[in-house]
């Protein structure tokens, strides 16, 4: 008998405070399912972005992107500024320029978990028609080809998924031990 009521009165504290535990965080309106206020470990913390009210945009990352000649490289959106996913609806902008010292021209994508795996092994092509660089099975949200001057590009998620920045060079010829470091800013609203 009085194992079962030490039992009870250990299990029913822990019912309760697993019942409450849940309720005590807030939600972020724009990143549902991830409470404000926690950082992913060594994800770098930016600015919050401006409230939905106002029309001011904020840079959610205002970083470079180092890329080895004839290379490329990737940063996640979602590790810089501390969120699970980006959703449906969410629009981003996207702001390249080319990287200082010029001498090269880089193409900067946004795609998506499933396209920069593909992305990894697919070149860029030349299209002769297009007159632009096409990734044959890749469908990038931004494309931007030829970074010679500051461009920005908006568009919105359209698929809740993981998504990446990429900067490529790959078009280029010859070797060198070359790394560029080009500037990114990438705001959501």
């Amino acid at each position: 008998m009085k194992a079962a009521s030490y039992s009870a009165l250990f299990i029913l504290p822990v019912v309760l405070l697993l019942l409450t535990a849940g309720c005590t965080t807030t939600q972020s309106p724009a990143s549902p399912g991830t409470p404000s206020g926690t950082a992913v470990p060594g994800a770098q913390q930016a600015a919050a972005p401006a409230p939905a009210a106002t029309s001011a945009k904020t840079a959610d990352i205002d970083t470079t992107i180092g890329v080895n000649y004839n290379d490329f490289s990737c940063l996640n959106i979602q590790d810089q500024i501390g969120i699970t996913y980006l959703y449906p609806g969410e629009k981003v902008t996207l702001t390249a320029a080319p990287p200082a010292g010029g001498g090269v021209n880089v193409n900067v994508l946004i795609v998506d978990e499933n396209d920069q795996i593909g992305f990894r092994q697919i070149r860029p092509k030349w299209d002769i028609v297009q007159k632009s660089w096409v990734y044959a099975g890749i469908v990038p949200l931004i494309q931007l080809n030829d970074v010679t001057g500051a461009v920005e590009k908006t568009a919105t998620i359209k698929t809740q998924s993981i998504y990446y920045i990429c900067v490529d060079d790959r078009k280029e010829s010859g070797t060198s031990d070359a790394i560029y470091q080009v500037p990114v800013t990438l705001s959501r609203f």
